[in-house]
Formats: structure tokens, sequence, C-alpha cells
């Protein structure tokens, strides 16, 4: 690649990361994304409207990519640690961390009901969110069967909605915090639905209470 070429490339790169830096303070403030204007994302940014409208259809795909899909390249990646339970609550726990902050929470609560009913940003929604993050997931359930830890029949889709419908509920319906304890409770419960064998679940469920008990004492 030439020099000439590059220079495009990092100046569009800049006005990129502006615009969605400029996204995340507004969304911040009063309003979230009811409250979002292109305008207002414009002026913050420096950035010309015209240009924000060239990547990106409206505010709400402009919100998603601040709050989520920029965001992913930074979430913890569950590297292999021999450890099947850590690798999964490393996984869930980057989602429950981020959706847990401003302005990343609110903004998904308020994006929710537009990514259910517009096809457009549910679209980008699913390839840019939910097939990445699930096949970050993949070489973790391929781990879990090859240790012993998950059955060989074990479903990466259902595994993927059963780690994070949880989280989602409580964002925008029950209200308990999202917190580790949560991303603990999940990736238990995953390996106690998965478990190849009766015993290997017993062995987990003979662990786990201890754990419970010694809190309670505390």
């Amino acid at each position: 690649m030439t020099e000439t070429t590059e220079r495009p490339n990092a100046r569009a790169e800049r006005s990129r990361q502006a615009i969605l830096d400029a996204t995340r303070e507004l969304l911040a403030e009063d309003g979230g994304v009811k409250a979002l204007t292109v305008e207002a994302v414009a002026a913050r940014s420096g950035v010309a409207k015209t240009t924000i409208y060239r990547r990106w259809r409206d505010k709400w795909q402009l919100a998603l990519d601040a709050v989520m899909i920029d965001l992913l390249p930074f979430f913890d990646d569950p590297v292999d640690v021999g450890d099947t339970r850590k690798e999964l609550i490393t996984f869930v726990d980057s989602v429950v961390r981020a959706l847990a902050s401003t302005p990343q929470g609110p903004a998904m609560q308020a994006l929710v009901s537009e990514i259910a009913t517009h096809p457009d940003l549910g679209r980008v929604y699913r390839e840019q969110v939910v097939e990445p993050r699930r096949e970050t997931l993949r070489p973790v359930i391929e781990r879990g069967v090859a240790r012993g830890d998950l059955r060989p029949d074990t479903d990466l889709r259902i595994v993927h909605e059963l780690m994070l419908g949880p989280v989602f509920y409580r964002l925008l319906l029950s209200g308990p915090p999202l917190d580790r304890k949560l991303s603990e409770s999940v990736a238990d419960a995953v390996l106690d639905a998965f478990a190849p064998s009766t015993s290997v679940t017993r062995k987990k469920r003979a662990r786990r209470p201890a754990r419970r008990r010694a809190s309670r004492a505390r």
C-alpha cells in the first residue's frame, strides 16, 4: 500500500472515531438515545452531517455502533486457560460489564425495541454483534467438550442464547445488578445443563454449595 492510499484511510478512520466518541459523549448526557440527533453529533465531532449519513443510515445505527459494535474488539477474549468455567465467565462477563456501564446499558435499553422491529437495524446487530460473538464462544465450547466438561452434542447457538438471555432480562425487565455474580451463575448453569454425565454434574454441584456456604459464613 502506498503512502497516498494510506492517508485517506487514516483520515477516514480519525473521522469515524471522532463521530463515535462524540456519540458516546452525547449518549452519556441527559436524554440518551431518544435525545440524540445526527446534527448534535456533527457539531460535537466536527465532522459534516453528510459524512455521517454516508456511513450510518440513521441515529439508531450510529448509536448501536457507538455503544456495542465499536467496543467489541475491547471485550476480553476467552482464551484457553485450561478451565471451561473460567473461559465461560470471561466470555459473558465482558457483556455484563459493558451493559452495566454508561452509556452502553441505557442506550441498549432504548435500542432493543428498534433492533426487534426494524429489519435493517436487526440485520446489522445480528451480523456485527450476534454472529461474531457466537463464533468467539465456539472454541470455548469445543475445548469444553474435549475436556469432558460438556456433552459432545452441546449446541453452540443454544449455549450462546442461554448465557446472554439472563443478562438482557436483567437489563430490560427484572432489575437486579449486572455483576460478576451473575456471570458466574450463568456459567455454572450452562455447565450443569450440558454436563456429559450425572456423575460430573454431581461433582460440580458438590463443589459449588461449599463455596456458597463459605461466603454466607463470612
